[in-house]
């Protein structure tokens, strides 16, 4: 879990700010964003008068699957995080803050122990840059659409055009009408 613990700053007036340097950090984001290695995330924290903003940098490596020869790669990717988390208790009196009525959930709350986690925030970030068409290579062939080997591996010359055997007999009549055919005198 990337928690970090924002009491103090909660204490602080509107305006006041903390560094956060995540480097070579290992974590487990869930099953559909696949790390290939640590994140790094250069993190701005500033008091606002409702809660904490934070903002900065994440980049990590993540496993991808190529949409055309279906080899794994690893992309580096970069995302911009801009998130405003609001206290679920009073800084001052420790007393529960009620939400909103306008409030539909999405808003990003610091925990009872006045900690805000990233691990959501970092997953949603992270999810959104995955492409509609993944591709190890802007020049990947693919696979053979007829032995599902790798177009760039060995020869993919499969034979002549195998005709479906339901149209033989009308391949035969133009083969005939053409004058390729073998009726005999």
């Amino acid at each position: 879990m990337i928690a970090f613990n924002v009491a103090g700053l909660l204490h602080e007036p509107p305006g006041a700010t903390r560094e956060i340097l995540l480097r070579d950090h290992y974590a487990n984001l869930g099953p559909d964003v696949e790390l290939a290695g640590p994140l790094d995330a250069d993190l701005h924290l500033q008091r606002t008068n409702r809660g904490i903003l934070v903002r900065g940098e994440l980049s990590a490596p993540l496993r991808r699957i190529c949409a055309r020869c279906t080899d794994p790669f690893v992309e580096d990717v970069a995302v911009t995080i801009s998130e405003e988390f609001l206290p679920s208790l009073d800084p001052a009196t420790g007393a529960p803050i009620v939400p909103d009525e306008g409030d539909d959930g999405t808003t990003q709350r610091i925990n009872a122990h006045h900690e805000i986690e990233l691990d959501a925030v970092f997953h949603d970030e992270l999810v959104l840059t995955e492409p509609m068409f993944p591709l190890d290579r802007p020049d990947c062939p693919g696979l053979c659409s007829v032995c599902g080997e790798k177009l760039d591996r060995g020869d993919h010359t499969h034979g002549g055009e195998e005709i479906d055997p339901r149209l033989a007999a009308l391949a035969a009549l133009l083969n005939d009408r053409n004058g390729d055919g073998d009726s005999g005198p």
